[in-house]
């Protein structure tokens, strides 16, 4: 039967050589216990080493657990605070994250999250925070091991939640004046005034696209009233309203108001500043449309004006409505801030128009012009009173195309001579630009009280002057 080496049995010589060796062995199996665990946890490999008494050495893999960057918050809150941060890097991943609160030297846990319930996303609310200044601290988890941020920059967080207007803007305001005043109060839920708060009044409705001047910004008094004086809107229009603003707070809207013009000072080219048409004996050229206005360019409709024209060219004429009686002034009516006229002309040509009102800047002057009507009869150049018989007569006998009003008008149709003596040569060719050229007409023989007729279509003929031919 073997003899057991620590029963009292075992020689005396194999106890001696047990009691040395178990030194020996303890060391060696600790180092082994330490590299399986490492194993298991799958750990990145890294260098390191323990000493024990005994002999021998071993390596285990170890990593670094990173801690989360950039933690950020807003600078003021209400009572939900926003908090974001970047993800930690590196070979370990976190499970998650769990957020702490930090107010003075009090730690709290944040958004639902902690150590053993922690968030996988890398942003999250913190509902219900108290009013005060805070800070916040984001920590990574993995398995048993932690990693801590840096803590956040400050949040003041405000329960304020309510603006109201205390006094409201008048019901009716003359663009451009600095009289539009109005007070903000600025409370708590539980309706208590505050002080101190930054509140801006801008549009809520900006019924004539106007601009806002003054001051707009102010702080809330200690009786939580922010005051409003000395501002002004220039444009006019029915329903504008005023917006009152703060970081943290609901809005308020005031009541709604009209803005009127101010007093007219000035005449303006609202339309046809440049005009163009057909000699006539009507007035048909437009309209040319002027308002009166005040300094900010909003039409004025208080009272009447008379508005007066006047043309450079001899022969001009106005009309109030198209092809109506010949005028020499128009009427801004009361309720308007318009009035219109027609412009019209005999001669081609270009003119200028302008227009004055009592009391009011002159607009820019209008430029006409005006242009041939349709062709409608035509007109014989001059023919010498002597020509030579059987000879080309000179200059070359000329037709020109004239509209009703014998200005020189535009044209091609053919236009046909006839004459009281014998003619030989071209006598049918067609019109360029209004002008026929008759270029190798001659009398045959000799001849006295001659004449030339020419007839084109629908056209006014005309007949020349009488000339002889020797």
């Amino acid at each position: 039967m073997p003899t057991v080496a620590s029963s009292p049995e075992a020689t005396p010589r194999l106890r001696r050589e047990l009691v040395l060796f178990f030194p020996m062995v303890r060391p060696l199996a600790l180092a082994v216990v330490v590299l399986i665990v490492a194993t298991l946890v799958g750990a990145v490999p890294a260098s390191a080493y323990w000493r024990a008494s005994g002999t021998g050495s071993t390596t285990a893999a170890v990593a670094t657990l990173l801690p989360p960057t950039n933690v950020s918050v807003p600078a003021a809150s209400n009572s939900s605070v926003a908090v974001s941060w970047t993800a930690s890097t590196g070979a370990i991943v976190p499970t998650g994250y769990y957020v702490t609160r930090l107010t003075g030297t009090t730690a709290i846990a944040a958004c639902g999250s902690s150590p053993s319930a922690p968030i996988a996303s890398t942003s999250c609310t913190d509902t219900s925070v108290p009013e005060g200044t805070h800070r916040y601290m984001i920590t990574a988890v993995y398995r048993s091991w932690t990693a801590a941020s840096t803590a956040s920059g400050n949040v003041t967080v405000s329960s304020v939640s309510v603006l109201a207007f205390t006094s409201q803007p008048a019901a009716s305001i003359t663009a451009g004046t600095a009289t539009i005043s109005v007070s903000v109060q600025a409370k708590t839920l539980l309706g208590l005034p505050v002080a101190g708060v930054p509140v801006t009044i801008g549009f809520a409705s900006n019924a004539g696209g106007g601009t806002l001047s003054g001051t707009v910004t102010t702080t809330t008094s200690l009786s939580g009233i922010a005051t409003f004086t000395g501002m002004s809107i220039n444009k006019s229009g029915s329903g504008y309203s005023l917006a009152a603003s703060s970081t943290g707070y609901s809005g308020a809207v005031s009541s709604s108001f009209e803005v009127t013009p101010a007093a007219a000072n000035k005449l303006v080219l609202t339309s046809g500043n440049t005009v163009t048409g057909p000699a006539s004996s009507a007035a048909l050229i437009g309209p040319v449309t002027l308002q009166r206005q005040d300094a900010y360019g909003n039409g004025v409709t208080a009272g009447t004006a008379t508005v007066s024209m006047t043309t450079s060219a001899a022969t001009g004429f106005f009309a109030a409505t198209a092809n109506g009686a010949k005028v020499t002034t128009v009427t801004i009516p009361a309720g308007s801030s318009e009035a219109s006229f027609f412009y019209g002309d005999t001669k081609v040509g270009a003119a200028t128009v302008t227009a004055t009102a009592p009391g009011l800047t002159a607009p820019a002057a209008v430029s006409a012009t005006i242009t041939a009507a349709p062709a409608g009869k035509l007109k014989f150049d001059a023919v010498p009173a002597v020509v030579l018989k059987n000879a080309l007569i000179t200059p070359t006998v000329t037709v020109r195309f004239l509209d009703a009003f014998g200005n020189p008008a535009d044209g091609s149709a053919q236009v046909t001579l006839t004459s009281t003596c014998t003619i030989k040569g071209t006598l049918t060719v067609s019109a360029s630009a209004g002008v026929a050229v008759f270029p190798d007409l001659q009398i045959a023989g000799k001849a006295a009280g001659c004449t030339l007729s020419a007839s084109s279509g629908t056209l006014a003929g005309d007949t020349s002057n009488s000339f002889n031919a020797e």
